[in-house]
């Protein structure tokens, strides 16, 4: 993908978010640094703040790819696949186009969430689940150069 990306912890300041709650271009963000966690539980554990930025860029006419990440295993969310997928099946429906999702998720079986149960989850809600965040990366690229 040889596209401008945002964020608000870029590599090269020229990148940087005027607004790190609002998106512009193509935009990565990363709930769990610190502009996101102050005064708030880690997006890992609580879901709210993850679960409200989907449903704000979902109502952007500009969003075609939302990428996702679910970390798995003690101190995270006690079963955060399901809380994602109703999050982005509300997205869908006051979406203003057409998104896709993409996710990975980090974890095992013998995770107290157990892996394969939070893939299904997020399968189920037709979000496309890779085998590792850099596959999950090249995915939401392939679907941006796609159109």
């Amino acid at each position: 993908l040889d596209k401008k990306i945002y964020s608000e912890t870029p590599l090269d300041p020229a990148d940087a978010l005027a607004d790190p709650w609002r998106s512009q271009g193509h935009t990565v963000i990363d709930l769990g640094g610190d502009t996101f966690t102050r005064g708030r539980a880690h997006p890992m554990i609580d879901l709210r703040l993850r679960n409200e930025r989907i449903l704000a860029e979902a109502a952007d006419p500009e969003t075609a790819v939302i990428l996702l990440d679910v970390v798995l295993g003690h101190g995270a969310h006690a079963d955060p696949g399901p809380n994602i997928a109703a999050a982005i099946g509300e997205a869908r429906r006051g979406a203003a186009g057409e998104i896709a999702f993409v996710a990975s998720v980090c974890g095992t079986e013998t995770d107290p969430q157990c892996r394969s149960r939070q893939v299904t989850a997020l399968r189920d809600a037709d979000v496309k689940v890779a085998d590792s965040n850099a596959e999950a990366v090249l995915w939401a690229a392939s679907i941006l150069d796609r159109g």
